[in-house]
């Protein structure tokens, strides 16, 4: 069995817009990839489960560069978590002493 989950929660008021909210706790069965780099239509695909995401531009049509800068935050984000989550399995691994 995985030991990663994913989920999808589905919260509403009344008055207001559902909110959707899409959590992934990953593990070897996660699913990421970049289709459509060659078809000049490219977007982020993260699966696991049942549970899926796929981030693109505004419009797949018309990339503008306010596409581009929102595609660079959210890659130099993902470097900060990927870095957060290098530092903690080096700290939980057998022989490293903790700082």
């Amino acid at each position: 069995m995985s030991a990663g989950y994913s989920y999808t929660t589905l919260s509403s008021r009344l008055g207001e817009p559902v909110r959707v909210s899409v959590s992934f706790h990953l593990d070897a069965d996660a699913w990421i990839e970049v289709p459509g780099t060659g078809t000049g239509k490219p977007h982020l695909s993260v699966a696991h489960g049942e549970v899926s995401v796929s981030i693109g531009p505004a419009s797949p049509d018309q990339v503008t560069e306010q596409d581009a800068r929102l595609a660079r935050k959210l890659a130099e984000r993902a470097a900060t978590y990927a870095a957060a989550v290098e530092r903690l399995a080096a700290a939980n691994s057998p022989g490293t002493a903790a700082a």
